[in-house]
């Protein structure tokens, strides 16, 4: 499996998250810096050809559909076409990092709102 996909379909997830109430805060893009930094960097070692951790792919992909103002079920639902086509290629922790980084930014401002709930619920089908 190809980091590089990986990375850019949870920023995908992440944005699809962040996003699902209308609007991300600035609690939200922290707490994605966050998980980026200490959940996803620390067990990636994949670079790109500058030296750049792959995880970082992420961060720029959320930025990307943030910018364009994407739609959150587009973005949600390419996540879950990558997970229909790779959901065998992730081991059991993987796919508990995933959802623990999508419960996170979901949690970020005021806690699991009723426009994130059935996103996190469809992922956790999908995961497992």
């Amino acid at each position: 499996m190809e980091a590089q996909l990986f990375y850019k379909e949870l920023g995908r997830l992440l944005y699809a998250i962040a996003a699902a109430d209308g609007r991300i805060s600035s609690k939200e893009v922290q707490e994605l810096h966050r998980v980026v930094s200490e959940q996803l960097v620390p067990q990636e070692v994949a670079t790109d050809h500058f030296g750049t951790d792959q995880a970082f792919i992420t961060e720029f992909e959320f930025e990307v559909l943030a910018d364009r103002q994407a739609s959150v079920q587009g973005a949600f639902d390419s996540f879950i076409a990558y997970m229909a086509h790779h959901k065998h290629d992730l081991p059991p922790e993987r796919r508990d990092l995933i959802y623990r980084c999508a419960d996170a930014v979901a949690r970020a401002f005021h806690g699991v709102g009723p426009a994130e709930l059935p996103l996190l619920k469809e992922l956790h089908q999908h995961l497992h």
